[in-house]
């Protein structure tokens, strides 16, 4: 077996998260014979997750192979202050983007995760990691937790986004975040898995002219007039996005395109 295959994480199940494996990873870390070298060293814990991931069961982390690509290649070369990633899990992503975001002079990094479970895990890892001084994770509903960010950080957009919650949400939050003016000219929109699984909505909506999007909120507007229950965002459409397409691998072997990244949102 190659190095590269001792990395694999096992193959997605049917069922592959919140069903006590996330709780036994945590346990694996915390009887890991490298826990006492774990404190203050981000790298090891990330080691010792991808070696469940291989060992023990599937987790739907962004993974070695995906996340090398933003922690060392876009986060140095966007060197952002403050980024902000929609559906951090049990903190793979957060251990790894926050630690490239305070190398290269960061000032905050904020995960938000629905489900208080995952967040607790997290939170623990960010602790053991000791990046807790600039990394926060925040627990609750992704459109709640947005809305209470602008409230606390009234003024200015997010330098980089990095969405990977659930699919069917990433247009819709994409557009309040726009809304909210939390995305706006000077924002990186990194979005995994658009690919595989895929998000073809996602990706139409960031290649769409502004014209068209324009036409299309007036649509939406009109026919949505009577549907107040409805959470519905309708974005800035006078944003434009200049994309592209990121070929990886993901934590399991399989070869997808890793992210539309949605580069310097800029005003038409």
């Amino acid at each position: 077996m190659t190095q590269d295959e001792k990395r694999l994480y096992k193959p997605e199940e049917a069922i592959f998260h919140n069903d006590g494996r996330e709780e036994r990873l945590l346990e694996f870390i915390r009887s890991h014979p490298d826990y006492d070298q774990m404190h203050g060293d981000p790298k090891l814990i990330l080691a010792a997750i991808d070696e469940y991931g291989h060992k023990c069961a599937f987790l739907m982390n962004v993974g070695s192979e995906k996340g090398k690509i933003v922690a060392e290649k876009l986060i140095p070369e966007l060197k952002p202050d403050f980024m902000v990633e929609l559906g951090g899990y049990l903190g793979y992503s957060t251990l790894l983007f926050g630690s490239a975001l305070k190398t290269t002079g960061g000032r905050r990094y904020l995960s938000l995760e629905a489900s208080p479970k995952f967040a607790a895990i997290s939170r623990a890892l960010v602790q053991l990691a000791g990046l807790d001084d600039i990394v926060e994770v925040r627990v609750g509903p992704c459109r709640e937790s947005l809305r209470k960010l602008r409230q606390t950080y009234p003024t200015g957009v997010v330098d980089v986004l990095f969405i990977d919650h659930a699919k069917l949400e990433y247009v819709n939050d994409l557009k309040l975040c726009e809304e909210l003016n939390l995305v706006g000219p000077g924002t990186t929109v990194i979005a995994d898995n658009v690919i595989s699984p895929g998000v073809p909505d996602y990706c139409e909506y960031v290649r769409t002219p502004t014209s068209h999007k324009i036409e299309k909120v007036q649509n939406e507007k009109l026919s949505f007039l009577n549907e107040d229950s409805r959470d519905r965002s309708f974005g800035n459409p006078y944003l434009v996005y200049e994309t592209r397409l990121i070929d990886s691998f993901q934590p399991t072997g399989e070869k997808v395109g890793f992210a539309l990244v949605s580069s310097k949102a800029i005003l038409y």
